[in-house]
């Protein structure tokens, strides 16, 4: 039989997320829930301070949830003196056919099948919770309006360029001048971009050596204008000498003697990894890409048209210049929220505005995959299926199975 998942069944209950009109207990008892109580992540009941009505009379204690009534003997509850508070055993199924269970004092606890108290839509989500392959919404997703699905994907819009500000701000340098701690933040989010979710830690450190060697390049002043193509790279003797020592210390390579010690301490994950998203490809391809944002003046961003300024920085002579779809979400994911905290910073309303308009626009197709299972569980077709957040959505929410967090659930729980 298919149980739900805990963090999904005390969500319910802590919100009181069931229908109470006429519910009882497994032995015929009515109940009112009128506070749930308050989680308890230390020994004893899960929930404390509860208030119930059980048969028109207030009980004040604790409550105890489990997936099945019989665990309550399995924990060996029934011996321990700390459930002697709980006035309410609140279960999936009840295996126990009805049965009261006991505390230690003999007194004997009523028992709540959450179960028989969901709404459909939610016995529904409940149900299809261990499907291996659908999402547990497949099938319930047609069932919202269009107007309330499209207002949700928005949601999921603002929320995801929330994360990624969030995300560049946390590898701002505070110590630093603005400019200077602006370009800083910003390569640290290219080689953290281009590492991947399993080189991404590797790939940072890569960046303290890279801005350690380039910090007379910092802070750029004095130019008010995108510089052109030469003068926005360094050399190709140059360049490749700096990848060299990059490489060396990444332990990547041994064309420099004396990087035993660096090899030892950055661990690379090579594991099922394609040629051209390697580390020893990924790292040349960070360090002139941003060896030409460094080159650019801060005040060129807030004056030029961005797409133009980041297809210098992308048109590599050293090194291959890396996909356009991984182009197009560095884009996204690093420049255009750097780009709106400089705005902000700097009190530029038309770089935020011209930042917001671009991050509106994007047409980024989904993996095959993704788009198929969300095809499969009934989504809707339009916009967001060329958007990152939904592809993030779908990664660390559906992917992850934290329906309690996602808004969809949510409608289903206010319908």
């Amino acid at each position: 039989m298919d149980i739900i998942r805990e963090d999904f069944f005390h969500f319910l209950w802590q919100n009181l997320h069931f229908n109470q009109n006429g519910l009882t207990s497994t032995c015929g008892k009515a109940i009112r829930v009128l506070h749930p109580g308050y989680r308890n992540d230390g020994d004893g009941a899960d929930y404390r301070f509860s208030r119930i009505m059980l048969d028109g009379m207030l009980f004040c204690g604790d409550v105890e949830l489990h997936k099945m009534a019989s665990e309550w003997y399995r924990h060996g509850h029934q011996r321990d003196s700390r459930y002697e508070r709980v006035i309410l055993h609140v279960v999936v199924h009840d295996d126990l056919y009805k049965r009261m269970v006991l505390a230690s004092d003999g007194n004997r606890v009523p028992t709540l099948e959450l179960r028989s108290a969901l709404p459909a839509s939610l016995a529904r989500l409940w149900r299809s919770w261990h499907r291996p392959v659908t999402l547990p919404c497949s099938g319930l997703v047609a069932d919202i309006p269009e107007t309330q699905f499209h207002s949700i994907v928005k949601q999921w819009d603002r929320h995801y360029f929330r994360h990624r500000l969030d995300s560049m701000l946390r590898l701002y340098p505070a110590d630093a001048p603005l400019s200077a701690a602006w370009q800083h933040m910003l390569v640290k989010g290219l080689f953290q971009g281009l590492g991947y979710h399993k080189n991404q830690e590797p790939m940072l450190e890569m960046a303290d050596i890279f801005l350690e060697r380039h910090a007379g390049y910092m802070e750029p002043i004095g130019v008010e204008t995108a510089p052109d193509s030469t003068a926005a790279s360094e050399s190709t003797s140059t360049m490749q000498q700096s990848v060299q020592v990059l490489l060396a210390q990444a332990g990547l390579s041994d064309s420099i003697q004396g990087n035993q010690n660096r090899r030892q301490r950055v661990q690379w994950d090579f594991s099922a990894s394609r040629p051209a998203n390697r580390p020893a490809v990924r790292l040349p391809q960070a360090a002139e890409m941003s060896s030409r944002i460094l080159r650019i003046p801060v005040s060129a961003w807030r004056r030029s048209p961005i797409h133009t300024l980041w297809m210098e920085a992308c048109r590599l002579e050293v090194y291959p210049c890396p996909g356009e779809q991984r182009r197009i979400t560095l884009f996204h994911n690093i420049l255009l929220p750097s780009l709106y905290h400089l705005g902000r910073w700097l009190h530029d309303r038309r770089l935020v505005r011209q930042v917001v308009r671009l991050w509106g626009n994007q047409k980024i197709p989904l993996p095959a995959n993704v788009e198929k299972t969300l095809a499969n569980g009934g989504f809707p077709t339009g916009d967001h299926l060329s958007r990152l957040a939904t592809l993030h959505h779908f990664k660390y929410f559906c992917g992850e199975k934290r329906c309690c967090e996602c808004r969809i659930m949510k409608y289903f729980v206010r319908a």
